[in-house]
């Protein structure tokens, strides 16, 4: 094995692991497509031993699953507080929009926007759906419990990622 290889292996495949879990934190871009180009990187220049088929096969799914989960906690969660179609697709717009339109905020708008662009687009599409403020106001709340449950839940996944692979390489 070549140490200088395996070292600077680790440590790109390690940056770009910090920023899965940063980019699932403040979701502009899905964090966990960063998880594999550090596995590619990392096996690439230290050697394929580290990595078995099971390894492939079990980030795969969790590639999948964190992928799917994003939109279904939105989903569910408008759902779950009574929303309507229109409420559940502004949510999930408002989410990638926000962001953008107040950018000039710089890293606040990084942080809140989708956020608050997933409250904001669900109570948008049920005030379009001439909704009851009371209910608009319960809709937006299950929008926002439910990003921040996917958002745990999609920390847990990027972090088995990162976990395994450590322990697959050491």
């Amino acid at each position: 094995m070549d140490y200088a290889l395996f070292t600077g292996g680790l440590i790109i495949s390690s940056l770009l692991l910090f920023a899965a879990l940063f980019f699932t934190v403040v979701p502009i871009i899905p964090g966990t497509i960063f998880t594999i180009p550090a596995f590619l990187i990392f096996g690439w220049m230290s050697g394929w031993d580290d990595f078995s088929v099971v390894f492939w096969i079990g980030q795969s799914v969790l590639i999948v699953v964190n992928f799917i989960s994003d939109n279904v906690a939105q989903i569910f969660g408008i759902k779950k507080m009574g929303g309507s179609k229109a409420g559940m697709i502004g949510g999930s717009l408002g989410m990638f929009i926000l962001p953008f339109v107040i950018s000039p905020l710089g890293p606040l708008a990084v942080i809140f926007g989708p956020l608050l662009g997933a409250v904001i687009g669900a109570m948008i599409g049920e005030m379009l759906m001439r909704r009851k403020t009371n209910e608009v106001m319960k809709v937006g709340w299950g929008s926002l419990l439910s990003f921040l449950a996917g958002t745990v839940f999609k920390i847990l996944l990027v972090g088995i990622q990162i976990v395994w692979f450590y322990i697959a390489i050491f």
